[in-house]
């Protein structure tokens, strides 16, 4: 029903199950925080969890994490014990100031590869200490340290540090392999994701396309994953560190018919139409607010006969569709449960131009 409703849908729509209910995540983001009120001196004054319910300044010690690994709950221990060894002060958003913000864990769940970014403020790292700890409890295949000056309550960073491997994780799809830097996007169900991009390839078989343009393309897993059953894919991403690992991908993949590059999808799309551009074409997988207003038309005088959508989010989903509703048809629409255990799930739908 989740599904169906923002789409204005009254049948049903085949939804496909997770392939794994449990650990199935490959990517965690946990937060730091100090206890409050603080407690007496010499006591346990740090939390290292996940934020509670509906609270962006309240983070729950978490001992027990059935998201991501089983090898998580030691990581999590061995690095509160490390950080208190060390005496490092977490964060307070409250107060904006403090050292420790955030632990970034990636898996690779068909490689085995793993990677630890400890995210803080700016100032001396203990970087030896930290790279012990982990090591010692989790088998950790790059460790960094990510400096974050905003004050944003993300766990992104303006620098990285390498402290240990080689900065950043493969991950295998459909035969294929992929390189993961700490902030490239991937599906964070990888097996999840095999199903999902098996779905798309299954589409494409039918529908043939020429050249195909991958919008919102992350490392390449998509565009990638799909390339041998087009003349030409072009990728379009925002992320720099993204856009290096989708060419590195197509290299090692031996994909020659695949290219990337890195800009605004809403900066880029107007001038592809504008130089006519031929797309026959088009698969977006946007961020959870759906695609950007200017996009939209640009998408439209693009004109691809086909339009593949995947969303994490079928509201914004829906209202992109709505938008597209003067040139495109709804032709199909399937959901993904890339998300077990919660109230989200992956939608992917097929749009066909009217005329």
């Amino acid at each position: 029903s989740r599904l169906m409703a923002p789409l204005g849908l009254s049948g049903g729509v085949l939804v496909h199950p997770s392939p794994e209910p449990w650990y199935y995540r490959n990517k965690m983001e946990y937060s730091f925080q100090d206890v409050y009120p603080a407690p007496p001196p010499g006591e346990d004054a740090l939390l290292l969890g996940l934020k509670r319910r509906n609270r962006w300044d309240k983070v729950m010690n978490l001992e027990e994490c059935f998201l991501l690994s089983p090898e998580a709950p030691a990581l999590l221990k061995g690095v509160h014990e490390w950080a208190r060894r060390e005496n490092l002060v977490p964060y307070n958003l409250h107060r904006q100031e403090g050292f420790l913000r955030h632990l970034l864990v990636r898996e690779g769940k068909n490689t085995g590869e793993r990677m630890v970014v400890c995210v803080t403020s700016p100032g001396p790292f203990p970087a030896e200490s930290f790279v012990k700890a982990v090591t010692a409890c989790y088998p950790a295949s790059t460790v960094l340290r990510g400096i974050h000056t905003s004050k944003s309550d993300t766990a992104s960073s303006e620098k990285l540090e390498l402290l240990h491997g080689p900065g950043h994780i493969y991950e295998e799809f459909l035969g294929k392999r992929f390189r993961i830097s700490p902030y490239s996007f991937a599906q964070t169900n990888s097996r999840g994701a095999e199903f999902l991009y098996g779905l798309l390839r299954s589409w494409l078989t039918e529908l043939e396309p020429k050249n195909l343009l991958d919008l919102f393309c992350g490392g390449g897993g998509i565009g990638l994953s799909v390339a041998d059953l087009c003349a030409q894919v072009m990728g379009v991403e925002l992320v720099d560190s993204a856009v290096e690992d989708a060419r590195h991908n197509a290299e090692i993949n031996k994909v020659p018919n695949a290219q990337f590059m890195a800009a605004k999808v809403e900066e880029i799309l107007p001038g592809l139409a504008a130089q006519g551009v031929e797309v026959d074409t088009v698969i977006v997988d946007p961020p959870r607010s759906g695609l950007h207003p200017s996009a939209v038309p640009a998408l439209k005088e693009l004109g691809a006969k086909h339009i593949l959508y995947v969303s994490c989010n079928p509201k914004a989903m829906a209202e992109d569709l709505r938008r597209l509703a003067d040139l495109y048809d709804l032709r199909k629409v399937e959901g993904v449960d890339l998300f077990p255990h919660t109230d989200h799930i992956e939608a992917v739908a097929l749009l066909r131009t009217i005329y």
